[in-house]
């Protein structure tokens, strides 16, 4: 399972392309914290939550991992709540994660935690036919004007 944080899931969502990530992966997950997160926009008028809410498994963590994470957030004190609980989750059941996040991609990378870049999600699209490179250019571009982004990537 991939396990999104909130910026992941909230780029697809906003830009109108969340299902290309359940056609990609099958299944994807948002822990608590995550899910929290995203409340904020909803009760802001956004209405982009609801779609990840409604195709998300939300991924509830352990005591054990409460207490892993925890630990994990003294540690690493600039990487938000979601993506900290997300990387817990990710850690102790073997699950990858996805974030646009430097400073948590680079905890992942410490950690030994599988993970999931933007540049690698663009690419499995097209490798996997789900859509062509214009397709995925556009995807790109969408994201990049409705999440206010730059992303970097090489198709």
């Amino acid at each position: 399972m991939l396990i999104l944080d909130t910026d992941v899931a909230s780029a697809f969502a906003k830009a109108g392309h969340f299902d290309v990530l359940i056609k990609l992966f099958g299944s994807v997950g948002i822990t608590p914290s995550v899910y929290e997160e995203l409340l904020k926009p909803l009760k802001h008028g956004y209405e982009y939550p609801k779609e990840i809410f409604q195709k998300t498994e939300l991924v509830t963590i352990s005591e054990e991992e409460q207490k892993e994470y925890l630990k994990l957030v003294e540690k690493y004190v600039k990487i938000g709540r979601g993506e900290t609980e997300s990387i817990i989750v990710c850690l102790k059941r073997g699950y990858s994660f996805s974030s646009f996040d430097k400073k948590a991609i680079s905890a992942v990378t410490e950690l030994g935690v599988k993970y999931v870049t933007a540049g690698a999600i663009f690419k499995g699209l097209v490798v996997k036919g789900i859509a062509t490179k214009e397709e995925v250019l556009r995807i790109i571009r969408d994201i990049e004007v409705s999440d206010n982004r730059v992303l970097e990537v090489e198709l």
